[in-house]
Formats: C-alpha cells, sequence, structure tokens
C-alpha cells in the first residue's frame, strides 16, 4: 500500500482506522458501514492502536507471528523510537519511526514496515 498523508494531521480515529486497515488487516467489504461499526467500537475503548500502550502491543504481536523483528529505544520521556522489518539485516537499514509515546511509535513503524508512506511524525 503506498498511501501518502500527514500523521499529525489525522485525528485519533483516522490513524486508528488507517493501522486498523493497513496493518491489521481488518475487512473492508462495505467502506462506509464498515466505517461506522469501527467508529462505534472505536468510541468503546476497542482498537484504539495509537493511544493505548495495550492495544499496541496486539500490533507487536501480530507482526512478530508473521515474522516481523521489532525493535525499541527510549531516549526521554517524550522520545520514543521503534522499527520493524522482516529480517535482521532490513532491520539495520530501516530507519526508526520517532513520536513522543510509544503507541504512536509502534504504529508509525508498523505502518512503514506494511509500505504506508507517511510525512514525519514530529
Amino acid at each position: 500500500m503506498n498511501i501518502i498523508c500527514s500523521w499529525n494531521r489525522l485525528s485519533n480515529l483516522e490513524r486508528n482506522l488507517l493501522v486498523g486497515i493497513s496493518v491489521m488487516n481488518f475487512p473492508v467489504d462495505n467502506h462506509e458501514e464498515w466505517k461506522k461499526s469501527f467508529e462505534y467500537h472505536h468510541e468503546m475503548g476497542l482498537w484504539n492502536f495509537s493511544t493505548n500502550p495495550k492495544q499496541a502491543y496486539d500490533i507487536i504481536e501480530k507482526l512478530i507471528n508473521e515474522g516481523y523483528l521489532v525493535e525499541f529505544k527510549n531516549h526521554s520521556f517524550k522520545k520514543f523510537l521503534c522499527r520493524i522489518a522482516l529480517s535482521a539485516k532490513m532491520l539495520s537499514n530501516t530507519p526508526y519511526s520517532e513520536a513522543e509515546s510509544f503507541q504512536e511509535a509502534v504504529c508509525l513503524a508498523a505502518l512503514r514496515a506494511k509500505g504506508v508512506k507517511l510525512e514525519t511524525c514530529l
């Protein structure tokens, strides 16, 4: 997938929708009907990948099960780095995705690993 958008301009719902479709492979048969269902579940506290650390771990678990490697670095209270790739060689050549929260760094790295192009987060 080759989507170009600015992470900073997206609402939390839009961020989580993008992650749900691009990373978690949520099926989207009837887009409008599915989006309403996603919004309902999102309001109930589900699929908040970019704001809930526990749900960000669901992304990590899924990608590890698919064979991806995940690397984290925490430079300060508000500087988290994450990169995700399919091999150790690819991982060492993959730039880190940087964000102010663990869960955003995971989402950005997961989107990058799945081929979604985003403008810089910070």
